[in-house]
């Protein structure tokens, strides 16, 4: 939206080409009476057999409905399933950044701070534990990261069992 491209008004006419064609078909969204921003994140941890690369998976909902999504292969191996989460978390809190920025810019105002549930419980510890080991170094920009959103009240983590994610990677 800031600085669209080609690319960008290709996506934007396949859409409505889409639409046009499908007038019967739509997403639905409701009023269901709040505008709280949820985010789950999660990932397979060394799920790729070709190159044991996880796969972070999110969904964002705003007020109750889903506004955003993704699944994409991370870019370095994870050492731990705790590791691999925690980088779907970052890019989850990366997302709900920008959902926040851009609910601002049209004047909608929503409650903060934002709830990001996660499967795993090593990695909320480590996003609830201010203190850095020496095994979490190799994700400490990470660890940073999601610490300073905490800190500023743009996020809080909570526990969702595995059965009640919504996020697929």
């Amino acid at each position: 939206m800031f600085t669209p491209t080609i690319k960008h008004w290709a996506a934007l006419e396949q859409i409505l080409c889409y639409l046009k064609g499908a007038p019967r078909l739509g997403i639905v969204y409701r009023n269901n009476g709040h505008t709280r921003i949820e985010c789950f994140a999660n990932a397979d941890w060394a799920g790729s057999k070709i190159d044991r690369r996880s796969t972070t998976g999110y969904c964002v909902f705003v007020g109750g409905n889903l506004v955003s999504w993704r699944s994409k292969k991370q870019n370095v191996v994870s050492r731990s399933s705790a590791e691999s989460e925690y980088r779907a978390m970052a890019r989850s809190t990366c997302e709900i950044m920008w959902i926040h920025h851009l609910l601002s810019e049209v004047g909608l105002k929503y409650p903060t701070p934002s709830k990001l549930w996660c499967d795993n419980q090593a990695a909320l510890h480590i996003a609830s534990n201010p203190v850095y080991h020496e095994r979490t170094k190799h994700i400490e920009v990470d660890c940073h990261f999601i610490g300073e959103k905490i800190q500023e009240n743009l996020i809080s983590t909570s526990y969702v069992k595995t059965g009640e994610q919504l996020a697929t990677s």
